[in-house]
């Protein structure tokens, strides 16, 4: 049975536009600051541009200035000096969109020496969002060649786990774009982009030849997030934080495991969750088969004192849903260097899921980094940033980013 696609706002902004309160001077002269200080930061670069790390620098620089004040942004259009062209590939799964942005001027540095990032932005249509269009631009600009994409399944808020397919298809062929060095191709998944980035990367096609994969506001076992959402709390440290979380990775949860309940129960329990979560009258769910039920109540968050005996009410299909979108079953396989991002009080997948994706990577010797940060609301930069919020994360970030530029420079 097809699943109606929720209506919850798109992932990368998730919130109903609402009138702008008045700048806080104080704040807004801090934010001006930062990207003074930033831009400083960039300038300096200009004295080491003979070498690698030098254009490194520069280039990490002018990224981050330009994602720092991207919160602000309203533009949808991309900016002039950057050609967009557009394709599509087939996966197992459907069809993947995918839109390349690269510079308009200009060679590679050498032949062929251009790096370049595959980008999934999450779920919906994230494409006109104005800072997922800075965040593309700013790359770009930066001479990187941007490929995105999105599927069906994501423009549907679903999860698949044979996107990974189209994931490899779009890699292949980014990796043979004209003027791009096929040693310097790295992925990045913002917000559920990390479940199939993980598996594309970690699949025996692509494997060795992904430079890095960065995951920002991505989960690791979608089994865990299912339990979190049922507990509405977040356990860690030996401590227990409550945690409610946006509509949206509800309402994708709902329509991936819909196809897999009895067909009497799938419309009255999508219908739960396609516009904010709508409780059920107590009269259909004594009607629904018990798994219907059980998944209801852990995506409602409505029982969190069971959560352990619905969870176990889940059918082995379901539960096997749930292990194939996970990349905590095949980060093993990943031979790429791996970024973690989060934003530590993200609404919409807990910072706790990268938390346990370092955990798990410490123990294997694989190379990789983690950082926390407080200026992101789940992908989103925050607008009126505390001074000193934005040069501790701000600083961060940039180090991620010179590590990341470093691979083509």
């Amino acid at each position: 049975m097809t699943t109606a696609a929720p209506t919850p706002p798109d992932e990368v902004t998730g919130t109903v536009p609402s009138v702008a309160a008045p700048a806080k001077p104080k704040r807004r002269i801090g934010m001006w600051l930062a990207r003074g200080t930033f831009t400083v930061l960039a300038f300096v670069g200009l004295f080491l541009a003979a070498a690698p790390q030098g254009r490194a620098v520069v280039r990490s620089g002018k990224m981050l200035v330009s994602v720092l004040g991207a919160a602000g942004d309203t533009s949808t259009q991309n900016r002039a000096d950057i050609r967009h062209t557009s394709a599509t590939v087939q996966g197992s799964a459907g069809t993947g969109y995918l839109d390349i942005f690269e510079p308009q001027v200009g060679a590679p540095p050498v032949p062929g020496g251009r790096e370049a990032m595959l980008i999934i932005s999450g779920v919906g249509d994230n494409r006109p969002v104005p800072q997922f269009v800075n965040f593309v631009d700013s790359f770009a600009e930066s001479g990187i060649v941007v490929m995105t994409i999105t599927t069906d399944a994501l423009l549907g808020y679903r999860l698949a786990p044979g996107d990974r397919d189209a994931v490899v298809a779009a890699f292949q062929l980014l990796r043979g774009h004209a003027g791009v060095n096929p040693h310097a191709v790295g992925m990045v998944g913002l917000s559920a982009g990390d479940g199939p980035i993980s598996l594309a990367a970690a699949d025996p096609r692509i494997r060795d030849q992904v430079a890095f994969i960065a995951l920002f506001g991505g989960y690791f076992n979608a089994a865990d997030l299912v339990r979190d959402l049922g507990q509405r709390a977040l356990t860690f440290d030996d401590h227990r934080e409550a945690w409610q979380p946006q509509d949206v990775p509800v309402a994708v949860l709902a329509n991936s495991v819909t196809p897999l309940l009895p067909l009497a129960d799938q419309t009255a329990f999508n219908g739960a969750f396609a516009n904010g979560i709508v409780p059920l009258p107590a009269a259909t769910l004594a009607a629904f088969d018990p798994t219907s039920r059980a998944i209801y109540h852990l995506l409602a968050g409505d029982d969190p004192t069971n959560v352990a005996a619905n969870f176990a009410l889940l059918t082995p299909p379901i539960q096997q849903l749930l292990r194939d979108l996970s990349p905590q079953t095949v980060f093993t396989d990943i031979h790429a260097k791996i970024f973690l991002l989060h934003d530590r009080h993200d609404l919409y997948v807990p910072f706790t899921e990268s938390r346990h994706f370092a955990a798990a990577l410490q123990g294997t010797g694989q190379k990789f980094d983690f950082v926390e940060f407080n200026i992101f609301q789940h992908v989103e930069v925050k607008g009126d940033l505390p001074i000193g919020q934005l040069l501790g994360d701000g600083a961060h970030l940039f180090g991620l980013l010179y590590e990341i530029v470093l691979y083509g420079a």
